[in-house]
C-alpha cells in the first residue's frame, strides 16, 4: 500500500478493494446505540467520518477501531 498526497491528504492507493461505507444508521445498529449518539460521537471527535455532499458516511475501519479503543 502506498500513500499519495492530494489537497494536503493522505490518500491510500491499493490493490484492495474499498469496504462499503456505512450509514449513521446502520453504525448505530451495529453499535446497540442510537443514531443521535454518533452523531455526537462524530461531533465530539470520538468517530471519524466521511461527508459525501450532504451524507454522513463511516469507514469499517473506524468501528473496528472504536471497538479496540473499547477493549484497552
Amino acid at each position: 500500500m502506498t500513500l499519495t498526497r492530494t489537497a494536503d491528504r493522505p490518500v491510500e492507493s491499493s490493490n484492495m478493494p474499498l469496504e462499503p461505507l456505512l450509514k449513521i444508521e446502520e453504525v448505530a445498529r451495529i453499535l446497540g446505540r442510537t443514531h443521535w449518539t454518533i452523531r455526537h460521537d462524530i461531533k465530539a471527535g470520538k468517530l471519524r467520518s466521511v461527508r459525501l455532499g450532504r451524507r454522513v458516511m463511516i469507514e469499517p475501519s473506524e468501528i473496528r477501531r472504536l471497538i479496540q479503543e473499547g477493549r484497552k
